[in-house]
């Protein structure tokens, strides 16, 4: 099921609320502020020339991606820019989906994605372990945190984080938690009216296992006690849709990409925080896949995606940059400005995330009453 699509329409009804005005008074977004030092930059450290040329005779590249067309599009434009005669394609797939696709495609005796691009930790474990992935080292990986590597031949895009959203007409500014903890106080006050999305969702799971795996049996704890008077709802779509019709009042491990749609008439009902102990950053893998047909081209591709330029195209795009250097108002450095280094919680993809899934899966389902 595809997500971001859902976003502009659900807050289109935001901004019909916003025209016959919010009570919780406020007219301008509260939003993290967008001021941080994101570092300099490092040399350019481009593909070699041998592969540049076989790239350029490829002609193009298909990217399999969990991300919309929307998000896709800044990205497209200025890597074509950046290496004209060099066409990217891009499909727009569920997580799981695009991994059995390929497969599929495959093992078929057909062409298939020359890279692929998901935050799909379980399904990438399963993917790199059956041989699927080209293990390929990108001349940008010494210039790259220790995080960016998530696997072999896989590389961080961006690390998107999740976020809280709350309906200011419901619950001002003044009387909205900082701290997932907070809400968790809250819970029994605002029954009914704290939602988040179902743990089959590939970013709630993200997020659910990274919280944990830095707070453990406290984080469930917490969970616990929101679960107890909160709702859940498929996808982020139908989530955010009933905040602004004002369903809910309060929502968490919300997908990152709502940021971009905070803006205007719309903050006049809606803002988005980070929570101190509860902002999770889930890394969206890329990786040139074993089979591609254009493996040059898929390699110029990942190499432009992590170069600071790259990064700055993927701000365009709603995309979290992590590297130094990269100017955008939802990067890394502005995400720790907020919440504290001592709590940045960013995702891996860590072989035990397969291991405990069921686990984490089934307590979940009790705690949330599903």
């Amino acid at each position: 099921m595809r997500r971001t699509a859902f976003l502009p329409l659900a807050f289109a009804c935001a901004l019909t609320l916003a025209a016959c005005g919010s009570s919780a008074g406020d007219t301008a977004a509260t939003t993290p502020a967008a001021t941080a030092d994101v570092g300099r930059p490092s040399a350019v450290t481009p593909v070699d020339a041998a592969t540049l040329k076989a790239a350029r005779e490829e002609g193009e590249v298909l990217i399999y991606t969990n991300s919309e067309e929307q998000q896709m599009a800044p990205l497209v434009k200025a890597f074509e820019k950046a290496h004209p005669g060099i066409t990217v394609r891009s499909l727009s797939l569920g997580n799981r989906e695009m991994f059995q696709r390929y497969e599929t495609e495959v093992a078929s005796g057909g062409t298939s994605a020359d890279a692929i691009m998901s935050s799909d930790a379980v399904s990438w474990l399963s993917f790199i372990r059956n041989g699927n992935v080209e293990n390929y080292t990108d001349p940008n990986t010494p210039n790259l945190p220790e995080h960016a590597l998530l696997g072999p031949g896989v590389y961080s895009l961006s690390v998107d984080p999740v976020v809280a959203v709350f309906n200011k007409a419901l619950l001002p500014e003044s009387k909205q938690p900082t701290t997932l903890v907070e809400l968790a106080a809250m819970a029994r006050q605002l029954d009914g009216k704290i939602a988040t999305t179902d743990i089959s969702n590939v970013i709630q799971f993200g997020a659910t296992s990274a919280y944990l795996d830095k707070y453990g049996e406290a984080g469930w704890a917490t969970l616990e006690k929101i679960g107890a008077h909160a709702a859940v709802e498929s996808d982020n779509g139908p989530l955010v849709t009933k905040l602004a019709q004002g369903q809910y009042a309060a929502e968490f491990f919300v997908a990152g990409t709502v940021r971009a749609f905070i803006t205007g008439d719309v903050a006049k009902v809606v803002n988005y925080s980070y929570l101190k102990d509860g902002t999770p950053l889930l890394p969206r893998g890329i990786g040139v896949t074993a089979e591609a047909a254009h493996p040059n081209a898929a390699k110029v591709f990942v190499n432009w995606l992590l170069s600071v330029e790259g990064q700055e195209a993927a701000c365009q795009g709603g995309f979290t940059p992590y590297r130094d250097g990269v100017r955008c108002d939802f990067g890394l450095p502005q995400i720790k400005a907020a919440v504290g280094e001592e709590n940045l919680t960013i995702g891996t993809f860590s072989p035990k995330l397969a291991e405990e899934r069921d686990q984490i899966v089934a307590r979940f389902n009790r705690a949330f009453r599903r």
